[in-house]
């Protein structure tokens, strides 16, 4: 997995370089940006190749500072907080943090290397195991198995306006837009 990780930042520094960018023209980042993310978290590569069995809609924020980057993503258990009692479900959830740094390509276009942590869940929501809380039920979420892994991954985002910017995350355990509005230098 090091090894893969490795071999995956490597490449990215290599296509930047050979894309004769603003490589060390470290002066677009003195800027400072927060944003939210939206995609899918919970899969993972196994043996038998993509596992997609916990992977679902999942929601985050992500914040830009000097260039150093840092995001997360959460999908809770689906029937957390249903309205129905009285049975137990099946669910799973998925948990992603990542960290890294925005390399500028150029004036609005930046690639961040991202590592991180991800985890899967696999549990029981209990029907008749709840809280109320602001006017709706919170029922409990028993984890029956958790996998944890390593996480690797590319950001590449646009400042589509002045102080809007789009992007995209793949890495090995989630796939995710992200939306920002940037402060600072434009």
């Amino acid at each position: 997995m090091i090894k893969k990780a490795t071999l995956f930042f490597v490449l990215a520094l290599m296509v930047t370089v050979s894309a004769k960018a603003q490589l060390f023209d470290l002066s677009n980042n003195q800027r400072f940006s927060m944003g939210i993310n939206l995609g899918a978290a919970g899969y993972h590569l196994g043996s038998q190749g993509l596992n997609t069995t916990y992977n679902g809609f999942a929601y985050g924020a992500n914040v830009s500072v000097m260039g150093f980057y840092i995001d997360f993503m959460r999908q809770p258990p689906e029937h957390k907080y249903t309205k129905e009692v009285g049975r137990d479900w099946n669910d799973h959830s998925a948990f992603t943090i990542n960290v890294g740094y925005q390399i500028p390509i150029t004036s609005y276009l930046f690639v961040a290397p991202l590592i991180g942590y991800s985890n899967e869940s696999y549990g029981i929501t209990k029907g008749n195991k709840f809280e109320i809380g602001d006017r709706e039920l919170i029922h409990d979420y028993d984890v029956i198995e958790r996998f944890n892994h390593f996480n690797y991954g590319l950001h590449i985002m646009a400042r589509a306006l002045e102080t809007v910017e789009i992007g995209c995350v793949v890495s090995s355990h989630a796939l995710y837009g992200t939306l920002s509005y940037s402060f600072g230098k434009k």
